[in-house]
């Protein structure tokens, strides 16, 4: 599972990269809200390779407003949830 989380990643970073497309730009959004559960769950070393994404399409020119909020709420979302899992690991580490 983790090499198809990295490949689709990568895809979606590449796309990311070179959208000026706001539909595209919205499509990769819904991907990551989908995706960024499962990383921060499982995959947390693909977690730089999202936030390049949640980055190049912040920087993207055609990025509206209100996808512009969504990136950020999805950062928001993405650092809780990375700090709780963080913290979660810490507690079990502790426990054994």
């Amino acid at each position: 599972m983790s090499a198809i989380l990295t490949s689709v990643l990568a895809i979606i970073g590449q796309l990311a990269g070179a959208t000026g497309n706001a539909a595209l730009i919205e499509k990769i959004i819904e991907a990551l809200i989908a995706i960024i559960p499962v990383v921060v769950k499982e995959y947390q070393d693909l977690a730089p390779i999202v936030q390049n994404i949640i980055t190049a399409l912040k920087s993207d020119p055609s990025t509206t407003a209100a996808q512009l909020e969504q990136l950020q709420q999805l950062e928001i979302q993405w650092d809780a949830e990375f700090e709780a899992a963080a913290a979660a690991a810490q507690a079990d580490d502790s426990a054994t």
